[in-house]
């Protein structure tokens, strides 16, 4: 609760500093027109229908400055800098307006609206550019949301699949071998039980961290569901990935779990297949590695076992 309470004290500080561009353009505009009324004298001949459209865009600019200093919070900087580049514009759209209503040196008119112009539209570019960055970061962090486990960091079983169907179709165009691995954690419930839920999820992305440095950068790891991993060997036939699955037996075996006084040693049981050319879909390839785990299981656990066919 305090947190909250923290997050939305600072949350009512950035809105504050956010206000004060508008309150500036509306202090600034007044005393800029309070000089204009005291110490300018009025135009004989007035040009309405410039003044009129000068003074559309001049509270069109107005607006989106009100408008984007309310979001200049926004992580991305987007709305801070084009709040102060519409300002700019804002200016200058004023003093172009009462140009048209007082007597002003033309020369000096023409220089302020060509330096207000300039900061302004400068501001915006960089404006849109933290924009359109942020976008590309917040999208890139989408995907990597879609595609990977929560709480391991490691592919998810949607994403994971999908690069199992594009070996299948890989093979079956060009006969180059892959394998699969899917493995599991002996008596996981026995450490939920024994330690926790949060323990146990502790050994999940201990389990995690240890394959994320034990595999090439072709290869694919995921977390296939609850205790369960699957990893996926391009051009591997079964042979070499039995050697593949025997090393992350024996790596897991001996990097248990530990922190401060705790340490749990557990094991894993690994089914290893590899794609065949009788393989109607990407499911036998899944089935057979599914068999192999219970194969292993039934073996006494903490082994590899493989099916061919």
């Amino acid at each position: 609760m305090q947190i909250i309470k923290m997050k939305l004290t600072e949350l009512e500080k950035q809105k504050t500093k956010g206000l004060n561009i508008f309150i500036v353009v509306i202090i600034s505009s007044i005393i800029y027109l309070l000089i204009n009324i005291f110490f300018y004298t009025v135009k004989e001949n007035i040009v309405y229908f410039e003044l009129l459209a000068n003074t559309i865009l001049l509270f069109t600019t107005f607006y989106l400055i009100y408008v984007t200093q309310r979001n200049s919070t926004n992580k991305s900087g987007f709305y801070y800098y084009t709040s102060i580049g519409f300002s700019f514009l804002f200016f200058g759209l004023f003093i172009l307006t009462l140009d048209n209503v007082y007597s002003y040196s033309e020369d000096v008119v023409k220089v302020s609206i060509k330096l207000l112009f300039v900061f302004g539209y400068s501001l915006l570019a960089i404006g849109v550019t933290k924009w359109i960055k942020y976008n590309e970061t917040r999208q890139d962090e989408l995907v990597i949301q879609a595609n990977t486990d929560e709480l391991t960091g490691l592919l998810n079983r949607r994403s994971f699949t999908k690069y199992m169907e594009f070996e299948y179709s890989k093979a079956k165009a060009q006969s180059e071998p892959f394998s699969l691995i899917i493995l599991d954690i002996d008596f996981f419930k026995t450490v939920n039980d024994s330690h926790g839920h949060l323990v146990g999820d502790k050994v999940l992305i201990n389990l995690a961290n240890v394959m994320k440095s034990s595999f090439r950068n072709a290869d694919r790891v995921s977390r296939w569901g609850g205790e369960e991993f699957a990893i996926l060997l391009p051009k591997t036939s079964l042979k070499n990935a039995e050697v593949v699955a025997e090393k992350i037996r024996c790596k897991i075996e001996g990097s248990p779990y530990s922190h401060v006084s705790l340490s749990i040693k557990y094991t894993i049981s690994l089914g290893v297949t590899e794609w065949l050319v009788s393989d109607v879909n990407i499911d036998d390839v899944i089935n057979r590695a599914d068999d192999a785990l219970y194969q292993a299981k039934e073996d006494g656990r903490n082994c590899v076992s493989s099916i061919r066919a």
